[in-house]
């Protein structure tokens, strides 16, 4: 167990939110809480633009900063870190568009630097796995619980996080980690402690340090700060 917090990194969807991808206030006032004793960073595969507003509208502290798009957008107040190979993506977009693929392309798509989000069945999506496999291409994908992401290799959640930390001087074994999707693991392996909570799937429960009880979603998150609330109570 950590000796003591230097900064929370916390997933949006599934893991702040209801099963449906609506904001649980409740989880919000138990940010907001533990936020006035420690830096909270959401960190989510929505657009940059969503997750700016996100940040600075909900306030989960005072700092301004995150990482969107599984790790290709990270931002502290007005800085702005874009990662991946640019030329690659487009060149992915073009074949997603050539092959038909675009009209699985999430409705937030025209917000998106980078990391290209498309909602589609599992047959589709191993069909497009494949294709993209076979054309070469520079990849990989992940899931949010909620879309299939498309990254360049070498941008991850858990990335963007080194890089955070790297920016605000934090050592990463005084990180927790919260999440509940498996673009989430990333993020695990470099956090000091990781927590999911029971709605994440079994191979992501496995990964994390502790798994919390509850309905899951939002409903869950208090029950994860409050462990964090014991570790940096006095």
């Amino acid at each position: 167990m950590l000796e003591t917090v230097s900064l929370v990194a916390v997933d949006v969807d599934g893991t702040i939110t209801y099963k449906e991808p609506y904001i649980n206030l409740g989880a919000v006032k138990s940010l907001r809480s533990l936020g006035k004793r420690v830096p909270i960073a959401l960190v989510t595969g929505n657009p940059y633009p969503i997750a700016y507003a996100l940040t600075v509208y909900l306030r989960p502290c005072n700092e301004v900063m995150g990482i969107a798009e599984n790790g290709a957008v990270i931002y502290i107040g007005t800085l702005e870190i874009l990662k991946g190979d640019f030329k690659e993506m487009e060149n992915v977009r073009k074949f997603l568009m050539k092959k038909g693929y675009y009209r699985y392309l999430s409705e937030d798509s025209k917000f998106r630097f980078v990391d290209i989000a498309l909602r589609m069945k599992p047959e589709d999506q191993e069909r497009l796995k494949k294709d993209l496999y076979e054309m070469g291409f520079n990849v990989k994908t992940t899931s949010s619980g909620y879309a299939l992401h498309i990254l360049p290799r070498g941008v991850s959640k858990g990335n963007g996080l080194l890089i955070l930390c790297e920016r605000l001087g934090v050592n990463c074994d005084n990180v927790v980690a919260i999440g509940d999707s498996h673009n989430d693991i990333s993020m695990f392996s470099i956090a000091g402690l990781s927590i999911t909570l029971p709605n994440a799937p079994e191979d992501v429960k496995k990964e994390a340090d502790i798994v919390v009880g509850g309905p899951g979603y939002g409903y869950s998150l208090p029950l994860a700060l409050k462990i964090i609330e014991r570790i940096i109570s006095p």
